[in-house]
């Protein structure tokens, strides 16, 4: 399972460019008769048949076919000569880890045959996953995302032994490896996940005007406080990507540290990632070596090692923030020609 606050730091670290897997968004290109709005026809569901794969060619792995039988399917829609290390690894990683459970984990690129086969000539020893390039048309990205309304790249749909849709979103920041690991155990639950994909809409909402400064925005996100009040997880992850969205100038501290506290309040919540995401919440905010400082205080509380490697993990990424930015400060002062892109809190 991708833990979130290693995708955060770790990505910071390796450029992994505002939250995204490739680097870039793109749109899906509407078809005739749709009226310029994202699926002419019905609204895809949680638990609908999965479209085909209907790709121009198959460049790395055997052809996948979605069928009913004993596999299941990670099918993430990218411009792969654009994913950084970072993302490769873990999707490696989760093909890796449950391989033996039957997840078959399937890389789609709108790029040509020829430019997709370079890249993999050259990183395809890293690549431990299917990888296929799509109909020219970009069909098969187009037959996933307009039943579900969605128009967003990369993004990540999950598929059930059955060949139904369980999940949709982003590969690393919305949660599939916890998603499949629960469909690997045999704990996945339909009902539950809509709730919790309905939740993660209504926070991209409250996002969407935070990061357009949106005077709405404070409103939006009390309403998600009280939404989420007996839900620790979701208390922390609120304030998480409060702390931590790349597109977000002013971060509303005050908002995120409310989470925190009501989460500190339930008996169910790990005291262990409250601290973690005080500690990131003070990095993310302007308060970087009180937030370091804080993260190491968690790890010596830590009391398990899921727990230790995760906080030494962001703990290892922060530090390399800060030399980064104190570097560039020497260069500046020392008068060196190089333009300085310090990054954001």
């Amino acid at each position: 399972m991708i833990h979130k606050h290693a995708v955060l730091l770790l990505g910071l670290v390796t450029c992994l460019a505002c939250g995204s897997v490739c680097g870039q968004t793109s749109t899906v290109v509407e078809p005739p008769g749709t009226g310029g709005q994202p699926g002419g026809g019905k609204i895809g569901q949680l638990g609908d048949p999965a479209p085909p794969l209907t790709v121009l060619e198959w460049i790395k792995g055997k052809p996948v076919r979605i069928r009913p039988g004993t596999n299941f399917y990670a099918i993430v829609f990218c411009p792969l000569s654009r994913a950084n290390h970072f993302a490769i690894t873990n999707l490696s990683s989760l093909q890796q880890k449950y391989r033996d459970k039957g997840l078959i984990t399937v890389v789609i690129s709108e790029e040509a045959p020829e430019q997709v086969r370079q890249f993999v000539q050259l990183n395809g020893a890293d690549m431990d996953f299917t990888i296929a390039s799509d109909d020219y048309a970009g069909r098969t990205l187009r037959d996933f995302q307009l039943p579900f309304r969605q128009n967003r790249v990369p993004q990540a749909y999950v598929v059930s032994q059955e060949g139904k849709v369980l999940w949709f979103g982003h590969p690393l920041t919305d949660g599939m490896g916890w998603v499949v690991d629960e469909i690997a155990s045999g704990r996945y639950d339909l009902e539950q996940t809509k709730k919790d994909m309905l939740s993660r809409d209504q926070l991209q909402e409250y996002l969407a005007l935070a990061r357009q400064l949106n005077s709405q925005a404070e409103q939006a996100g009390r309403i998600l406080l009280s939404l989420r009040t007996n839900d620790a997880p979701a208390l922390c992850d609120l304030a998480f990507k409060i702390a931590t969205d790349p597109y977000i100038e002013k971060r509303d501290a005050a908002l995120a540290a409310a989470p925190l506290d009501r989460a500190a309040q339930l008996s169910s919540t790990n005291s262990t990632d409250i601290a973690l995401d005080r500690a990131i919440l003070l990095f993310q905010t302007g308060q970087q070596e009180a937030g370091l400082a804080a993260a190491k205080n968690a790890l010596a509380a830590a009391q398990n090692d899921d727990d230790k490697r995760q906080i030494s993990t962001n703990i290892r990424a922060m530090e390399a923030r800060l030399a980064a930015q104190k570097n560039s400060e020497t260069n500046h002062a020392n008068g060196a020609n190089v333009p300085v892109d310090k990054p954001k809190p």
